[in-house]
Formats: C-alpha cells, structure tokens, sequence
C-alpha cells in the first residue's frame, strides 16, 4: 500500500512539474524593441506584438518642418492632450503631406 501511494504521488508529482514547463520566447529576425517617447511607445512602419485596443485616430496635415522628430513631438503632443490614457502610437507617413498615426491601448 505505501510503495503504491509514493508511485502515485510521484506520478503526480512528474505530471505536475511537465504540465508547468515554461515556453521559451524565441526571437525572429523581425523581433525588435520599441522606444518610449514621452511615456508612449512608438511603432513605426511596425505594429504590437501584444494585443491591443485602437482608442482614435490622428492626422497631422501641412507643417513647416517635415524632419521626423518634428512630426513624430507633433504627433505624440497631440496624443497626449487628446488620449492621456494611450499606451502608443503607430506611426504612418505619406509622402503626399498628411501623416496619421493610430492611437492605441495595450492589453
């Protein structure tokens, strides 16, 4: 009876500890890390991995300055009044002057 109930509880014991194994995370060539702007994470010509919830949307037309950084503080400034729970922005740039980026929360 005792050598059957430590068989049992061993079972047990092994089934537990393989029903726990944790999955490793592999990265892929397309894997990166996103900056925090501001407290917002920027993806450009990118998207989450994680889910997410799209909250608005914003565009931004015809600016005197067309450098990145200037589009991306005019964006995120907006983001910021607009949205101040956003958790990130996914940046999308024409070259026909009307840049738009969609507001998100992340799960």
């Amino acid at each position: 009876m005792k050598k059957s109930l430590i068989s049992f509880l061993f079972g047990i014991s092994v089934t537990i500890l393989l029903a726990l194994k944790v999955a490793n995370f592999e990265p892929s060539a397309s894997t990166a890390e996103v900056n925090k702007i501001e407290g917002l994470y920027i993806f450009t010509d990118s998207k989450p991995v994680m889910p997410y919830d799209s909250i608005g949307a914003l565009e931004i037309g015809f600016i005197t300055d067309t450098q990145y950084e200037s589009i991306r503080g005019s964006l995120i400034k907006k983001a910021r009044n607009k949205f101040p729970n956003a958790d990130g922005l996914i940046m999308k740039f024409d070259k026909k002057g009307v840049d738009k980026c969609i507001v998100i929360k992340i799960h």
